[in-house]
């Protein structure tokens, strides 16, 4: 902790002092210095000693904001973007939202330079003015915030801005410094080198502005991330309840005296977990042949029945990813894959819809039949691009078949 001393900043009298508009134009301007920007474009990989820290909160807000593809993400103080990009790649409908127009320029550059892999939904650039977020209400499904709420003098308007775009059942995931955050070395020296707010994170008074915002909950995570290295028997100590597991509650406390990772909750049901989250996705699978014989280029023709046993939903196969569809597997007669994803088919037919838990559909399917010989059969069901059933332990069925 820094002295008491006539360079010492108190960050309550800097929050008087500075405006919203002035603190936008500094966040522009510290980016706009930045002429060697490779560091930036390496983030969360520019520097060694940050990167645990950064990744591991990214994935905790990830984890626990129940993400799903095709989701409506605001990155709100995006920085340059690479939890942004890390959101598309997965799937997410992505807004990148920041007060520094320098900063989604390299936004724009990092996604140019690093271009995400397959057919994702295209990021949205959005310039903030710290005041208003110009999107509609109720348009966004998830916020996530990586240290930006403690850069913000007027964290109510920001946290009832974010309350209006989120819908009914949303969450905003914050990831913050602690409450003597303005006190420590580096925050005194950003505070007076760049004119940036390190405000103290205090949960009972975000929690104050967040009811008044019409969020209907808070829940804070507890977590301890540095190495906690046991002996061998120290760890079998540990499973068991012992010693060792005080030293690791201690340890963590005094860690999550200087770290507050929440998340707050809109009013409403959220919408129903589907197939594009592995979880949980099974089936009761019933598949007749017309014939186990055929002759080669004569299409082999099934009967199937198929009932959702999951509590999941299963999206059509116009979703793309997360679709679910019957599958075949083609192997031989010894079980060694020939070709993996042999036959694919949509459960219903045109853009489909969604199956409910405990509906069953009955359909005839024509496949291709293979080259002469001997074969198996094994028929799944595959959400497509994230799952086949069977790894969740959901029963498939062979059927021997034999091409003359």
């Amino acid at each position: 902790m820094p002295q008491t001393d006539a360079s010492f900043i108190n960050v309550k009298d800097l929050v008087k002092k500075l405006t919203v508009e002035e603190l936008c134009q500094t966040a522009e301007e510290y980016y706009a210095a930045r002429k060697n920007r490779e560091q930036l474009l390496c983030k969360p990989f520019g520097l060694i000693d940050e990167t645990p820290n950064l990744v591991g909160a990214f994935a905790r807000i990830m984890k626990s904001l129940q993400l799903v593809s095709g989701m409506t993400v605001l990155d709100f103080g995006a920085g340059t973007c690479w939890a942004s990009r890390w959101l598309t790649q997965l799937g997410l409908r992505v807004i990148a939202l920041k007060v520094s127009p320098t900063a989604l320029k390299i936004g724009r550059e990092l996604y140019a330079r690093q271009p995400v892999f397959g057919d994702k939904p295209a990021p949205k650039f959005l310039l903030y003015d710290g005041r208003k977020i110009h999107l509609p209400d109720a348009s966004v499904a998830r916020v996530m915030c990586l240290d930006t709420l403690h850069h913000v003098p007027n964290p109510g308007e920001v946290l009832a801005e974010l309350s209006r775009i989120l819908k009914e059942g949303g969450i905003a995931g914050f990831s913050e410094p602690g409450p003597n955050h303005s006190k420590t070395n580096q925050s005194q020296y950003e505070m007076r080198q760049f004119k940036v707010l390190e405000n103290d994170i205090d949960v009972r008074e975000i929690w104050f502005s967040a009811k008044r915002a019409g969020f209907a909950r808070m829940e804070l995570d507890v977590f301890y991330t540095e190495p906690f290295h046991l002996s061998l028997t120290e760890f079998e100590d540990f499973l068991n309840r012992g010693s060792s597991g005080e030293l690791f509650l201690r340890l963590t406390r005094i860690f999550m005296l200087d770290r507050r990772v929440f998340y707050l909750y809109k009013q409403g049901k959220s919408a129903a977990p589907d197939s594009r989250v592995r979880t949980g996705l099974r089936a009761d699978l019933k598949v007749t042949l017309a014939s186990n014989k055929v002759r080669q280029g004569t299409p082999l023709v099934a009967q199937v029945t198929v009932t959702n046993t999951s509590r999941e939903v299963w999206q059509p196969k116009s979703v793309g990813l997360g679709g679910v569809l019957l599958g075949c597997h083609l192997l031989d007669p010894n079980g060694k894959v020939l070709a993996y994803e042999y036959f694919t088919h949509p459960l219903t037919s045109g853009e489909g819809r969604p199956i409910l838990p405990g509906e069953t559909l009955q359909f005839r399917v024509r496949m291709p039949s293979p080259a002469r010989g001997h074969y198996l059969l094994e028929f799944d069901l595959v959400s497509w691009l994230v799952t086949w059933f069977a790894m969740n332990g959901s029963p498939t069925v062979r059927i021997p078949v034999e091409v003359a």
